[in-house]
């Protein structure tokens, strides 16, 4: 996207100031009435929105982009817009309106012939399909990018491009293999569901003719038990009459047994009165016993309470002695890993050192587009003659303290290394494209910063420094070096040539090669030197940067 930002800058007549804020930018959007003017503030609101996770700001501006585009005819600039746009519905989630909105990119990317727009319009039309689960539709749109490869005159550089097209066809087939298996194997199942089923029909049958037979029965059943009580009935009748004689005979019977319980009852009631008294006496002496027990046990249970407690209060403040001094040590180790976090960030890039920490070591990459400065002292022998070592050291502190300084306001620009009086830092360690306007905006930074630092001891007859800046663009691999006080550092001949426009350049200046300056040339004014004799590389074209390119004043001049 950076790279669509650059085209855009390209073509439009009146640019703005890349860092204005998103409120600058809406404010300049209500009062300019210059389209173009508009389209590109437009362009870059909708861009920043999405960066920052807003993806329905990011909406709203890059339509209201593409409806200016329209009118007026830009069929480049539409290409780029319905990309921005379609990127921001898929983030949303709104995967229907991305496809159509990848489709327009499409179509107006083939229209002005711009390969790598068409090309990234057909990846977002393939994953919404994916996300829309349509993986038939998303290999047809795979199998249409191979095709216009195929029909492309750059379609050996673009090979890389096929074979990702081609992953994708194979991923989808596997997925659509993997569906119809599992098509065939629920088709197994309702088979042997219908089998079932009809097994159950059959067994229902054979059950409504067992209850048939079974309400037969109970009918059979029901005469049966008519029959039945009709005998019990007699039978109950005889029985009635031969029981009113054994109820005489069983009277007699029970008064007979009367008279004798009731004296039998007297001698019992006598023997029980003296039963009673003994066992009144014996239950008094019980319940002394009992009482003298009760209030024993009592005491034993208070003194083992008592020694429970005692017990339990102990190991209270043991364990609350035992917590503080574990919270205490966890802190420590928390503080002591904080610090040891922040050690490591000042020496390796956050990625790296996140790497180190979760498996012990980081593997070297490798990156296209790394931009290399290198910053050296000229006088830094004449100033070792006149300066105490300390002062020189701290003189040396103060320019690397700053210069520190003035990177870390750029989150791309890591530090590599100090080499003596030299320094070194490099920006693109990402696979995307970027640009390396902020390492050339940091390297005339620290030639302001010398320039103030050279006014100020010129006023009070003190030694100062200046320095040579040199910058290169190209491939670098990047590592750590050693299992022992870890040095995160680069290789390649872009580090050399780096270091050649270093040694080429004028005490004061930013000295940079034709493939920075190819990349910056519409960001910076800049005077072109010619070919320049660098060691072990032959003529090498050079530039000086002067300033960044002020779009405001371009802007007036225009207007």
């Amino acid at each position: 996207m950076k790279r669509l930002l650059f085209i855009l800058l390209c073509c439009f007549p009146i640019a703005l100031v890349a860092q204005n804020s998103v409120t600058d930018l809406e404010k300049l959007l209500a009062e300019t009435t210059d389209a173009r003017e508009k389209l590109n503030i437009c362009y870059q609101l909708a861009e920043e929105y999405l960066s920052r996770g807003d993806e329905e700001k990011s909406i709203q501006y890059s339509e209201e982009g593409i409806n200016i585009a329209r009118s007026l005819n830009d069929s480049k600039i539409l290409a780029s817009l319905y990309l921005l746009n379609a990127d921001a519905y898929y983030r949303d989630r709104v995967y229907k309106k991305a496809y159509e909105k990848y489709k327009n990119s499409s179509d107006y990317s083939k229209s002005v012939k711009e390969i790598e727009l068409v090309l990234e319009s057909y990846e977002g039309m393939i994953q919404s399909l994916k996300k829309m689960n349509q993986d038939d539709r998303a290999a047809r749109a795979a199998e249409d990018a191979i095709t216009y490869l195929k029909e492309n005159n750059n379609y050996q550089k673009l090979r890389g491009r096929e074979i990702s097209f081609r992953n994708d066809i194979e991923k989808l087939e596997k997925e659509r293999q993997s569906l119809v298996q599992e098509k065939q194997k629920l088709q197994s199942e309702m088979e042997g569901l219908r089998v079932k089923e009809e097994k159950l029909s059959q067994d229902n049958s054979v059950l409504a003719q067992t209850n048939t037979q079974l309400a037969e029965r109970q009918v059979s059943l029901a005469k049966e038990k008519a029959v039945v009580e009709e005998r019990v009935t007699l039978q109950e009748s005889e029985i009635s009459k031969m029981s009113e004689a054994a109820a005489k005979f069983e009277l007699a019977q029970a008064k007979r047994k009367e008279l004798i319980d009731s004296l039998n009852n007297r001698r019992l009631l006598d023997s029980i009165s003296l039963i009673s008294s003994n066992m009144e006496l014996q239950n008094a002496q019980l319940k002394i016993n009992r009482n003298q027990y009760i209030v024993a046990i009592i005491l034993s249970l208070l003194l083992l309470l008592g020694a429970l407690s005692l017990l339990f209060f102990v190991r209270y403040r043991a364990k609350k002695r035992s917590n503080q001094l574990l919270e205490e040590k966890n802190k420590a180790i928390a503080e002591a890993r904080e610090r040891s976090d922040e050690l490591l960030l000042n020496i390796l890039p956050e990625s790296i050192a996140e790497e180190l920490k979760s498996t012990g070591k980081a593997k070297a990459r490798q990156f296209q587009e790394v931009t290399v400065m290198f910053a050296d002292f000229k006088n830094f022998t004449k100033m070792a003659e006149v300066l105490t070592p300390e002062a020189l050291v701290q003189e040396i502190d103060n320019c690397f303290r700053a210069f520190d300084t003035i990177i870390s306001q750029y989150h791309d620009i890591e530090k590599i290394k100090t080499i003596g009086d030299a320094y070194m830092c490099a920006s693109g360690f990402t696979e995307r494209k970027t640009l390396p306007s902020n390492i050339v905006k940091a390297a005339l930074e620290f030639q302001d910063y010398l320039t103030l630092v050279k006014k100020e001891r010129q006023a009070l007859g003190l030694p100062f420094f200046e320095a040579r800046i040199g910058l290169h663009t190209g491939s670098v691999v990047a590592g750590v070096v050693g299992s022992k006080k870890f040095a995160y550092d680069i290789w390649g001949d872009s580090v050399n040539t780096a270091a050649r426009m270093e040694q080429n350049c004028e005490v004061g200046k930013v000295n940079i090669s034709q493939t920075t300056y190819n990349l910056v040339r519409y960001k910076f004014d800049c005077v072109y030197r010619g070919h320049v004799e660098a060691k072990n590389k032959g003529l090498v074209e050079m530039y000086y940067v002067l300033q960044p390119v002020d779009h405001e004043a371009d802007s007036l001049v225009v207007a």
